[in-house]
């Protein structure tokens, strides 16, 4: 395990880390927790198999509450995966994700249902070139809880843009992952210092318990 002890004292010391905490309403964004990821036998995937349950947790929690849900796949039309423009050139596994494949589809052991929103992405962030914005601001949600995988990536991707757009990303601590354990325990380290808070499913639960259930749904599609 990476040890950050000695870090962790220093951005303390250099004012890092502080919380961001919670806004007015929160809702949640579930980073391509697909097959072509989440089957290990793929060849982008891996074991998610605790990440799954613990993301069904919230996913029951935020469904209960009636607070929106956002699933995200990556997904190419072309057959040359043209529309990856250069990724594809240095991620071949990139071939796998093709639209109409089991690859794209969410994994079948979530807790997906109707009036959850699907968002098609060609590229790491949940927002880059996509209308994820738009959803947001239709449900005025200023508070985003992140989970999925891979940390490194799409995850590490999804909760700087979220800062930077002005939402508050809360990223679930053991609900991403990643193929590589290291890569996994510098991104949190990094995320925590400076683009998002990072609690664990629990502690997000509790947090998401204090807010009033709405009335009535609001709009997600």
């Amino acid at each position: 395990m990476i040890q950050h002890l000695d870090d962790e004292t220093f951005f303390k010391e250099k004012g890092f880390g502080k919380l961001l905490g919670f806004g007015r309403k929160p809702g949640l964004i579930v980073v391509d927790m697909i097959k072509g990821f989440t089957d290990p036998t793929m060849p982008m995937g891996s074991d998610l198999t605790q990440q799954i349950e613990q993301t069904n947790k919230l996913l029951n929690v935020m469904h209960e509450l009636k607070f929106p849900v956002f699933f995200t796949t990556i997904s190419y039309d072309d057959d040359s995966l043209a529309d990856s423009g250069i990724w594809y050139q240095k991620m071949r596994g990139l071939e796998t994700l093709i639209s109409g494949t089991e690859a794209v589809k969410v994994d079948s052991r979530l807790h997906y249902q109707s009036g959850d929103g699907l968002i098609v992405k060609k590229y790491a962030s949940a927002f880059f070139g996509t209308d994820l914005i738009a959803r947001l601001n239709a449900n005025n949600i200023d508070t985003v809880i992140i989970v999925g995988c891979t940390t490194c990536g799409c995850i590490r991707a999804t909760a700087v843009d979220a800062l930077q757009l002005g939402y508050r990303p809360i990223v679930v601590e053991d609900a991403v992952g990643d193929r590589s354990k290291a890569s996994h325990e510098q991104s949190l380290f990094d995320l925590r210092q400076k683009y998002a808070d990072v609690l664990k499913t629990s502690e997000v639960i509790e947090n998401v318990s204090k807010f009033k259930k709405p009335v009535t749904k609001d709009y997600q599609m």
